[in-house]
């Protein structure tokens, strides 16, 4: 073993500025974006990898495919399956001896060699994560083999191995026809999902931020790709952040951030005026491990099914961190809240893969009642008090962590809190226009009476029943 990978390897038996965002895996090709992103990762030779693989598999127990009966497999039959890449990571599905499979990952911070500082310290972060979950629940997350920050190997690039997971993801099959049984399937995958979301209510941690090797709370990380224009080049950082022992403390740092509004940009000014209003207004939760640790990226691309839509795995801990139980174990899985990043959300115009907010809003009704039956026999029973607002809480952490969709976001408060206002001081002729209602917050022909009644309507659309203690 290489001395510098031992910390990874404590056992050998994841906009101009694109923040991490989610990003369905695909199949890997030759464009020269996809070049100039990852780089010298797309070249390595199938042979090396195969050879990585080989010696992994020597030295850890690693099952045959339980999905064949076949007799084992020469060497010569090993092979590369499967290239896919995600936002920030290439990955290679290999086939090796005796009908194993491997999953290697190789982030795109490591396309110009090892990894030092952040970057190392977030890869270890994400293999702590996962053999921290997988000890300490019944979740499925795939078994970590393996792991090395450096390019001291046989693919002269930092690695992840692990497990691979029989299955496809939800967001391959969410709008499948399925012979009629899509609404039994949707309705499976949910009451499993809440199921497991109760199981990392254990997780609780005293400070906000991600795990290191010795399962101890440090830094948050985060994963940017810039792009220069003057060299027409895409390149990838890794920063730290944190850790923190308050949510305000952590809202604070993200919303510090935002770009400052212009003086001259309506839109600009709306949208901080209408942050600090909603900020103020979050859960305070105190006491001692009030965060969670959860899935940074709880998105149909990172849940996997069978074809009987049983939940196989979940995927994808990058930049993993503990957070506010309303924005752990008691929040809603991504896809069922759309509807409030309308910069994301293509409904009407994309109705073929996208529910209407509607439906978005009838599953966020089905996947509640599901939790509350998960946690009912836990102490943790009351956590669900916030998941009927835990959405809006979402959209709120996406508008000061992603500056891109803040504006759209803030546009979705303004006109939710303007039809909460009462119906004789409501404005007219704004419609069902987010960017109007914005627009009009942002104007100073605005009265200060008005201000006040929309003010009340944010309010309220931050609010939680029982009575939740606030700043």
């Amino acid at each position: 073993m290489h001395a510098a990978a031992s910390l990874c390897a404590t056992t050998i038996p994841q906009p101009t500025t694109r923040l991490r965002m989610s990003s369905p895996p695909s199949s890997a090709s030759s464009s020269d974006d996809d070049t100039d992103r990852f780089g010298r990762l797309l070249d390595i030779e199938h042979a090396d990898l195969i050879a990585l693989g080989t010696r992994i598999l020597r030295d850890v127990a690693v099952p045959a495919s339980p999905a064949s009966s076949a007799s084992p497999a020469s060497c010569a039959e090993s092979r590369v399956l499967k290239i896919c890449n995600g936002s920030f990571n290439l990955v290679y599905i290999l086939q090796l001896e005796g009908d194993a499979k491997m999953v290697l990952r190789l982030p795109i911070a490591g396309k110009d060699g090892s990894l030092t500082g952040a970057a190392r310290n977030a890869l270890e972060s994400q293999v702590a994560t996962m053999r921290y979950i997988r000890s300490n629940t019944a979740l499925p997350v795939p078994e970590v083999y393996h792991c090395d920050p450096t390019d001291g190997n046989e693919i002269l690039a930092p690695y992840v191995a692990m497990a691979y997971v029989l299955g496809v993801s939800v967001g391959e099959v969410w709008f499948e026809a399925a012979e009629g049984r899509r609404e039994e399937n949707r309705l499976r995958i949910l009451s499993q999902l809440a199921g497991l979301s109760a199981l990392m209510r254990g997780l609780r941690f005293d400070t906000l931020g991600s795990l290191g090797p010795d399962d101890r709370v440090g830094p948050c990380f985060e994963t940017e790709e810039l792009y220069d224009e003057a060299a027409d080049s895409i390149s990838t950082e890794v920063k730290s952040y944190g850790p923190f022992l308050t949510t305000e403390a952590w809202f604070a740092h993200l919303r510090s951030r935002t770009p400052v509004a212009d003086a001259s940009n309506n839109y600009g000014i709306a949208s901080a005026k209408i942050l600090d209003v909603v900020l103020p207004c979050l859960p305070l939760i105190q006491g001692e491990r009030c965060f969670a640790l959860t899935m940074p990226d709880f998105g149909p691309q990172n849940v996997l099914v069978d074809e009987h839509a049983n939940i196989t795995g979940l995927i994808d801990w990058d930049d993993a961190q503990t957070r506010p139980i309303y924005l752990a174990f008691a929040r809603y899985p991504s896809w069922l809240t759309r509807d409030w990043d309308p910069l994301m959300y293509g409904w009407p115009f994309s109705k073929e893969t996208e529910d209407s907010p509607e439906e978005l809003q009838r599953y966020r009704d089905y996947y509640l009642g599901e939790l509350k039956a998960a946690l009912e026999t836990t102490p943790d029973a009351d956590a669900c008090r916030f998941t009927p607002k835990a959405h809006i809480f979402e959209a709120l952490h996406i508008a000061v962590s992603a500056p891109p969709n803040a504006t759209a976001i803030c546009g979705k408060f303004a006109k939710e809190a303007i039809h909460l206002m009462p119906h004789e001081k409501r404005v007219d002729g704004l419609g069902e226009n987010e960017v109007a209602h914005l627009w009009y917050i942002g104007h100073d022909g605005m009265s200060n009476e008005t201000w006040e009644e929309i003010q009340k309507g944010l309010r309220s659309l931050m609010a939680v029943e029982c009575a939740v203690e606030t700043d």
